[in-house]
Order: structure tokens, then C-alpha cells, then sequence
């Protein structure tokens, strides 16, 4: 059964050096088709949800974890058509595939040419496809995950579960994470400092603004400024 919750669009910071070759991690290497809007920056088609880079109005170098949402069926495939556009990221014994057992997934990594933490994550049972062959990537189901990194862990997810988008699993205690939203469909909320998976660099706090429909099925706009506020309208 459907959580409700998704993650609709994304807008997030890209220095303009790299920007060119963001596009092309994406549309070439990657495959995503292009969309474009007259409100808005042309964007990238992750199955139904849309990733959007604008660029920075500043020399800073921002960077984000964001996750894509394969069938849970699909992921030997969907690690395959990653690994396609560059390197995978390793633990230190190697090993591209990770295993979280308490949510019955596993994910792999990459890195876009901004240095974003791009993965692949499929959950046992959610969205399985039944097909077969090389992935393509309208198969896709979406954005699975995006941090939020805040310097107020607590206030944003308590603004957060006003809006309708729970804490289902982590905590707000120091050094942990906190996942709002439902399984496969979940903003995380961590602060900065703390270590991204696989690579370990230290989270930064950027700004990100994303459209979110809610478990109640209603469009939320999530707004985190470039000083670690978080705002839901």
C-alpha cells in the first residue's frame, strides 16, 4: 500500500564551474530525460519527480545527498546502470552494495560532478517491477531521499511533523539521523559535521527548497535557508 508521501521536486545549489557538467552526468551519462517549466530551472525527470540545479549566487560549493527510488526488484540492475556513469563508492573493505537490514534495502553510491552523494536504493517489496534486462531509467520511481542538514535538528522535525510528515525511524539525538516522511519516501534531517555515508565527508548546511505531497495527500513546500531553518507552507 501507497505511504501517501512523496517527494514531488527538488531545487538545489550548483556552482556554475561545474554546472555544465552536471547536465551532462545526468542527461548523458545517467540518461534522465530533461523537463523544463517557464517558473522554474529546466530540471531532470526521476520517474514522476523532478531534480532541479540553479546555480549559486556566491563562490560557495555546496554539495547534497539525494537518493533514487529503483523497484524493489530491480537493484543488481539499477547498481549496474550507476555504475555506468562513474565509479561506484566503496566502504573500506571495498564493497559498493549496502546492506540495511532494518529497513530490508540496499543502496549503492556515486558521485555527480558537483560532488553529490548520489544513490540508488531499492526496499524489498516496494514498487517491484516484474521485469527484466538492463535498466532503463524510466524505471525509476522517484526521489527517495533528501538531507536536510540544520544546525536545529529538533525544531525542523517538529516543524516537519506538523506538516504532516512524520518521524518514522532515527531520532534527534546527537550524531544520529532523523527520517521524516515514510519508508522509501523520507527527508532526512541530520546536522552538520556528521559524516555522509559511504565517504564519511562532513555535512554542510545549504540551502534546498522541494515540493512534497504529504501522507494526507496534500502539496507541501519545504524551504531550508542557508542558515539551517527549515520552513513547511
Amino acid at each position: 500500500m501507497s505511504s501517501g508521501v512523496e517527494i514531488v521536486d527538488v531545487e538545489l545549489l550548483v556552482p556554475r564551474a561545474v554546472q555544465s557538467g552536471v547536465d551532462r552526468f545526468y542527461v548523458e551519462d545517467l540518461g534522465l530525460g530533461r523537463i523544463s517549466g517557464a517558473d522554474a530551472p529546466t530540471g531532470y525527470a526521476v520517474g514522476p519527480a523532478r531534480l532541479r540545479f540553479t546555480e549559486t549566487d556566491d563562490d560557495s560549493a555546496p554539495f547534497y545527498h539525494f537518493a533514487f527510488l529503483a523497484p524493489g526488484d530491480r537493484f543488481a540492475e539499477a547498481k549496474r546502470w550507476l555504475s555506468g556513469a562513474g565509479r561506484l563508492l566503496s566502504d573500506s573493505n571495498g564493497q559498493t552494495t549496502f546492506d540495511f537490514d532494518f529497513w530490508d534495502a540496499r543502496a549503492s553510491y556515486a558521485l555527480d560532478p558537483a560532488g553529490n552523494i548520489v544513490e540508488i536504493i531499492a526496499h524489498h517489496g516496494v514498487a517491484d517491477s516484474g521485469v527484466s534486462g538492463a535498466f532503463d531509467p524510466g524505471e525509476l520511481r522517484g526521489l527517495s531521499e533528501l538531507g536536510l542538514v540544520t544546525d536545529r535538528v529538533p525544531e525542523a522535525v517538529e516543524t516537519l511533523q506538523q506538516a504532516s510528515l512524520p518521524l518514522w525511524y532515527g531520532s534527534t539525538q546527537a550524531e544520529s539521523l532523523a527520517f521524516c516522511g515514510a519508508k522509501a519516501h523520507t527527508l532526512i534531517v541530520g546536522s552538520a559535521g556528521r559524516g555522509w555515508l559511504p565517504t564519511g565527508r562532513r555535512a554542510e548546511v545549504h540551502a534546498v527548497q522541494a515540493q512534497i505531497r504529504d501522507r494526507d495527500r496534500r502539496t507541501r513546500y519545504v524551504k531550508l535557508s542557508r542558515d539551517g531553518g527549515v520552513a513547511v507552507a
